[in-house]
């Protein structure tokens, strides 16, 4: 009797095993709620503004290259042949210059949009954090880039809804379906 018993033990023992080991993880779509979040508006209303700034200082910047341009063109006839390499230079230097600025800007902009998302960042982070210890979740899959195409719903599950009520964000209400309106219903 003892052997059967132990036999039995034994023999159900991997499958105790396998079900504490197998991992249990969380999904969501790390962007779309990052978005949803009623701060980020703000930030991206900011970073839009900062942007316009910039804008018009680069389009002042190719108005004076332009302008710049057109004259060289217009008078490099009556150059002598050291004058028009002088202005040439003078043309490349310019253009070199607005392309190094451009540059710049990009490298600011981006700077100042992951400095202003940084508080949103880490607020998303903790909310997930919180999310995955109250389930006991093991990680949290980023379904953002579409990398996984298929995640078992008995192995994972979508922490959107929750990450979002930690956040305080309200998800809009569903809408019934509309019926259309028929004769009978008209009346």
């Amino acid at each position: 009797m003892f052997k059967h018993l132990l036999l039995i033990v034994l023999c159900l023992l991997p499958l105790g095993l396998t079900a504490q080991t197998q991992p249990k993880f969380g999904y969501m779509n790390y962007a779309e709620v990052l978005k949803s979040m009623p701060q980020y508006a703000e930030a991206e209303t900011n970073l839009a503004i900062l942007r316009s700034k910039y804008d018009a200082e680069i389009r002042r910047s190719e108005d004076e290259f332009t302008r710049k341009y057109a004259e060289f063109l217009q008078e490099q006839k009556d150059f002598p042949h050291n004058i028009m390499v002088k202005r040439h230079k003078e043309l490349q230097e310019l253009m070199e210059k607005s392309i190094a600025f451009k540059n710049e800007i990009n490298a600011t902009l981006e700077t100042a949009r992951d400095k202003m998302l940084e508080p949103l960042t880490a607020e998303l982070n903790d909310a997930i954090s919180r999310v995955a210890l109250k389930y006991s979740l093991d990680y949290v899959v980023n379904t953002e880039e579409k990398n996984y195409l298929y995640i078992n719903p008995m192995s994972g599950i979508d922490i959107t809804g929750e990450v979002e009520t930690e956040l305080g964000i309200a998800r809009p209400a569903e809408t019934p379906a509309t019926v259309p309106a028929t004769t009978e219903n008209a009346q």
